[in-house]
């Protein structure tokens, strides 16, 4: 529950921030295959939310086939996202960072262009080893 956080001021639906935050969780192997969840109430409480709102979030990574169990049961990793969707999240997790990356670059006063120079450069590098 360490790396669970949500942003209120995100235009972003809390429930599809707790979503994204498990799916990274997984996509990283925080979370493994058959590791129980926060219980709804539990996970509420943490993030000073409504207990319908986790809800949600589980449910719909339920439907998702990435969360199994039950509310009074518990919730638990099913399974590792499918490889494409494995595949889609570390693409997300790597676009992020690499926008952050982008975003220090510019504000150290490098251009766009001497930014892509340098990734190409660094490209050309890595294939010749």
């Amino acid at each position: 529950m360490a790396e669970m956080d949500v942003d209120f001021a995100s235009p972003v639906p809390v429930y599809e921030q707790i979503k994204k935050r498990i799916k990274h969780a997984i996509a990283k192997n925080i979370l493994a295959i058959n590791e129980p969840l926060p219980s709804i109430r539990e996970l509420a409480a943490f993030l000073k939310i409504n207990p319908n709102t986790v809800a949600r979030a589980y449910r719909e990574l339920q439907q998702e086939k990435i969360v199994g169990g039950r509310a009074g049961k518990g919730f638990w990793v099913e399974k590792k996202s499918s490889t494409e969707q494995e595949e889609k999240e570390k693409m997300e997790l790597l676009k992020e960072d690499f926008l952050k990356l982008l975003e220090k670059g510019i504000e150290m006063g490098l251009s766009p262009e001497n930014i892509k120079d340098m990734i190409l450069s660094f490209f050309e590098e890595v294939g010749s080893q």
